[in-house]
């Protein structure tokens, strides 16, 4: 099941940089071509030749399917019923695009700090409508909004996937209790925001193996990398500087990141 989820994911991102490209980018860029290669079937099956915007208002409506043929792949082969695995199918997906945003959010950020790169405008774009319902809500200027804008992110996961949980007990005739659903999920939440500081560890790790060789900066797996982990790498370097040659700032931001983990997920737990 770990790969169908992991596949079904990976197709989700593909759809939402469908939606933030523009029509040339699709159709000139090479990582544009890639992505249009990838969901033109799709999108001319279901569409059959409608324009880029109605297409785009479909993508919800893809992503739903997607998660619907999920919960159905993991009630053939996990033995749950069907109303289990939608549930556990449809929360797996919820928990993935909170983060999804919230990385989109981060990275987007990037473009009016460190400038446009290949990767941080298409995050730019994704996390935009965040941006822009935060700042209708809260006047806070510069970067500054990002903080705001995750909150909001997570509080649109905490509600749906508390109601979701609610629907399942409902169904279930099970004892309902709403106070409970929604901490166990907020406490659900802040681990999987908490983990992710894992896989930037590993990020971090692999960026500083790469600079061993001077891979081709052009590269867009390098480039990906690199826009994974500027946000925290840039700033940090500033503060720790090189030992002769030898620049330690990885290491020590890797222990950094390790012990905050440990931390945050120790400091969790004990508060649910």
């Amino acid at each position: 099941m770990f790969l169908i989820g992991f596949l079904v994911k990976l197709y989700i991102i593909v759809l939402l940089l469908r939606t933030s490209m523009t029509r040339q980018e699709l159709y000139f860029n090479p990582f544009g071509k890639l992505i249009a290669s990838l969901t033109e079937p799709l999108y001319s099956t279901v569409l059959k030749g409608e324009n880029k915007s109605k297409a785009d208002k479909m993508t919800p409506v893809l992503i739903i399917i997607l998660v619907v043929l999920y919960a159905f792949l993991f009630w053939v082969l996990s033995g749950y019923s069907m109303v289990q695995s939608v549930v556990v199918a449809a929360d797996d997906i919820l928990v993935f695009l909170m983060l999804f945003y919230i990385i989109a959010i981060i990275l987007g950020s990037m473009v009016n700090t460190y400038g446009a790169s290949f990767y941080t405008t298409f995050f730019h774009r994704m996390g935009l409508f965040w941006v822009r319902f935060a700042r209708t809500i809260t006047n806070i200027p510069g970067n500054t909004i990002v903080i705001p804008a995750i909150i909001l992110v997570f509080i649109a996961f905490v509600i749906l996937d508390s109601g979701l949980w609610i629907l399942f007990n409902a169904i279930g005739q099970n004892v309902i209790d709403p106070v409970g659903t929604m901490l166990y999920v907020i406490k659900n939440g802040l681990l999987s925001i908490v983990g992710i500081m894992h896989y930037l560890t590993w990020l971090i790790i692999i960026r500083a193996l790469m600079s061993w060789v001077s891979p081709d900066p052009s590269n867009s797996v390098v480039q990906l990398i690199h826009a994974l982990t500027d946000p925290i790498m840039k700033p940090f370097s500033r503060i720790v500087p090189p030992i002769g040659m030898i620049d330690i700032s990885p290491i020590i931001l890797i222990f950094l990141i390790e012990f905050l983990r440990i931390f945050l997920t120790r400091l969790i737990g004990i508060a649910f």
